[in-house]
């Protein structure tokens, strides 16, 4: 796995399919942090539960404010490499990780 890169994902009601995109991502990349932008489902308790580090955000400031707080805090921690992901699952994460990694240098085993 790609040590010094992580995964950012803002997620605003999305307990239906944020667990899957949180494990399909973890298969590749080590960490990802999911920002709960004041969901009223269990959005930030899935993302826990599927592994990934949650910032909570007590009520929905909208997916900028959500990426911002993403981006200083994958920064504070020292990834040099940060990808954000959607949390509705539309795209397959291993696909979409191999795009964003192939342009840094970086492809996954298959």
């Amino acid at each position: 796995m790609s040590s010094n890169i992580c995964v950012i994902i803002p997620a605003y009601n999305a307990a239906r399919t944020l667990g899957d995109v949180v494990r399909g991502a973890m298969r590749h990349i080590s960490k990802v942090i999911v920002a709960d932008d004041g969901s009223t489902d269990a959005t930030g308790d899935i993302a826990s539960s599927a592994g990934a580090e949650v910032i909570t955000i007590a009520e929905n400031r909208g997916k900028g404010n959500a990426l911002k707080l993403l981006f200083q805090k994958a920064t504070q921690e020292g990834y040099d490499t940060v990808i954000s992901m959607d949390a509705d699952g539309q795209h397959d994460p291993k696909r979409y990780l191999n795009l964003w990694l192939s342009i840094c240098g970086t492809l996954l085993a298959s």
